[in-house]
């Protein structure tokens, strides 16, 4: 790696964050570790990490909780590893901002990989040409990540913006759960993967509470989903 990226490992297993550490820093990644989430909010903050893997069951803060308020300044990626393998963990994980979900024990050539594809996308988030969609009253500004319907200003989440940006750049088309699994984490859909049903459950539920937008993405069956233009 020709620049070192900044990564902070939130771990209360001391011997799992050793392993990560020695991991990263062989690929070349700068690497701080954080054993407590009533402390990861503040060094976050100061360090400003271009990456943060963060397990769910910690002292102090949940990783959820950690995540939740770290969203409110931070906008780089949020890695979630942890030993929880439920449903309402993962959607829990993603409402709050989480980029990616992921469960323990995970081979780390795959850790390396998702973590290079994370990188990857939130690099590239400064796009521009057509930085604004306009759909009707549905205006997406790429750039500033906002998203307005009708006037109204929506709060979305990391997660649920990168989503509604993938459909809104083909809207009036199925978006496949394969192609926006490529799109969004640079990986293929294995037919097991829920976060993009989750990412869009969670959008619809958001965009739907604004009168007249609550068939605004459709579900394909057995293709997709498609983001109506209106």
């Amino acid at each position: 790696m020709s620049t070192s990226k900044k990564v902070m490992i939130v771990e209360d297993d001391t011997e799992i964050s050793r392993l990560t550490k020695m991991l990263l820093e062989t690929e070349g990644y700068e690497c701080e570790t954080i054993f407590d989430g009533g402390q990861a909010v503040s060094e976050i903050q100061r360090m400003q990490p271009d990456i943060v893997i963060l397990d769910v069951m910690l002292p102090g803060l949940s990783g959820v909780e950690v995540c939740s308020q770290v969203r409110e300044f931070y906008q780089g990626a949020i890695l979630m590893l942890t030993g929880c393998d439920d449903d309402i963990t993962e959607l829990a994980s993603f409402k709050q901002g989480a980029d990616d979900y992921v469960t323990k024990p995970i081979k780390p050539h795959l850790l390396l990989a998702r973590i290079q594809a994370l990188l990857k996308r939130t690099q590239h988030k400064e796009i521009k040409k057509n930085s604004i969609l306009m759909f009707g009253d549905l205006h997406i500004d790429c750039q500033n990540r906002q998203v307005r319907i009708a006037g109204n200003s929506l709060d979305l989440t990391s997660a649920e913006f990168d989503i509604l940006e993938v459909l809104a750049k083909q809207a009036g088309e199925v978006v496949s759960r394969e192609q926006c699994c490529s799109q969004l984490r640079g990986f293929e859909y294995d037919g097991m993967d829920r976060s993009i049903d989750m990412r869009v459950s969670s959008l619809r539920k958001k965009m739907g509470g604004v009168p007249g937008q609550e068939k605004r993405i459709l579900t394909v069956r057995g293709r997709g989903y498609m983001l109506v233009t209106q």
